[in-house]
């Protein structure tokens, strides 16, 4: 049995993808180790060592990490229409072996056996790896679609 779809890859696209892949991802969190680090260190470099250029600079560094945080959205989606890629029709194969993804720059395969876990989203599904996750919206799958993919994932 086979099946296959294609969608294009736009902007509502990759807003709906990091929208959905977010709260899965290790990136849902500030880093604030990183941010409380920085800003002491400053703070240390400031009031102890009377290195004003130095502490100044790491916790500018700190807030420019809080302003990536802010923006990664954004950040994220104009990074992906800036790629090669972007505007492209992409085609899913769903079979026996697995998921093909085929474009016109970037082919993948994913098989059965290598899917860790397939998430359900209120938009779409993660299925994930041992190394990344991968999204596919539900706009272009069918309910038959759908099933199939559940029941090879939980083989």
């Amino acid at each position: 049995m086979s099946f296959s779809t294609t969608y294009t890859l736009d902007k509502p696209y990759f807003y709906e993808c990091f929208d959905e892949s977010l709260p899965y991802s290790k990136r849902a969190q500030p880093k604030y180790f990183l941010l409380v680090l920085l800003v002491s260190l400053g703070l240390f470099s400031i009031y102890g060592l009377a290195d004003h250029y130095l502490g100044t600079f790491l916790i500018m560094v700190a807030v420019l990490e809080c302003v990536a945080f802010y923006y990664r959205r954004p950040w994220w989606v104009t990074r992906q229409m800036f790629s090669r890629a972007s505007g492209s029709e992409v085609t899913l194969t769903f079979d026996d072996e697995g998921i093909k993804s085929v474009n016109h720059y970037k082919s993948y395969q994913l098989a059965w056996q290598d899917i860790t876990d397939v998430i359900e989203t209120p938009q779409g599904l993660l299925i994930k790896n041992k190394n990344n996750m991968q999204y596919i919206s539900k706009q272009i799958l069918t309910d038959e679609m759908l099933d199939f993919i559940n029941k090879k994932a939980t083989q």
